[in-house]
């Protein structure tokens, strides 16, 4: 991370108060080696702690903490402080990678991009997870069927980070760990949900489906960027969504309930 990038993120990171009685901090977090060069600010609201290495679904008996912290609205304030300041940074990081207050037009030719994830991104699973009939356990038909019917509750505070992208005339990327079959009513939802204009939706091919999720996102990014886009910022729910390299910065929403590296 060049000096320019960490003051930029700094300052995003200033410019949004919270008041820390009423939510989790929103800070910087330092994973060492595991992020490549991406700086990553987001929430510490996250059960287990973000040290975990392996892939974690929340147990009925923590399910209870989960339900308290989103009734608390702390959850909820967590996510629209960590895309207010995904947001700061990109403006700013258009005027210095564009040029200051850059035109539609000057943006689209300068390649800007922004990444984002699906699933506890943009839409929710945690009425699926905390219906006492599921009881925080997976079933995958049943989850491919709410896909199906686009049955997952937006989350607007993402999605107005991508509008406000496409606005600036940022190319829009949708990184997500479904599969390619499931690309069909994926895409449908994103504009059921608002997010349209998308650049591509990409998804695991059978032959990725064994990658872990920052290897399979990474390099998602780094073909993006051999392409010649510039990826001012990934936001996701996971550290996967944006380590590994290929993103300015990384912006990590809470998410409690589970766990993929």
């Amino acid at each position: 991370m060049n000096a320019r990038t960490a003051a930029a993120l700094a300052a995003a990171g200033a410019l949004l108060a919270v008041p820390a009685a009423s939510h989790g901090a929103i800070v910087a977090f330092g994973y060492g080696g595991a992020t490549g060069r991406t700086p990553i600010v987001g929430s510490d609201q996250h059960l287990p702690p973000l040290a975990v290495t392996k892939d974690y679904l929340v147990s009925p008996a923590m399910g209870a903490n989960i339900v308290a912290l989103r009734q608390s609205g702390r959850y909820t304030s967590d996510i629209i402080g960590t895309a207010s300041r995904a947001t700061t940074y990109l403006d700013r990081w258009l005027d210095r990678t564009c040029g200051e207050k850059a035109s539609v037009a000057k943006v689209r030719r300068c390649k800007a991009m922004v990444v984002s994830d699906m699933d506890d991104t943009l839409v929710s699973w945690y009425q699926y997870y905390a219906d006492p009939a599921v009881n925080w356990t997976e079933n995958p038909p049943v989850q491919d069927q709410i896909m199906q019917a686009c049955g997952t509750p937006a989350i607007q505070p993402s999605i107005n980070v991508l509008r406000r992208a496409k606005a600036r005339g940022v190319a829009i990327v949708v990184i997500s760990g479904r599969k390619q079959a499931q690309a069909p009513y994926t895409a449908s939802c994103l504009e059921k949900i608002g997010v349209t204009g998308v650049k591509q939706l990409i998804l695991r091919s059978p032959q990725q489906e064994a990658l872990t999720a920052e290897v399979f996102k990474s390099r998602a990014r780094a073909g993006l960027e051999r392409q010649g886009w510039k990826i001012a910022l990934s936001i996701g729910d996971q550290v996967s969504d944006m380590s590994g390299g290929h993103a300015d910065a990384g912006f990590l929403l809470p998410n409690p309930m589970y766990f993929i590296p």
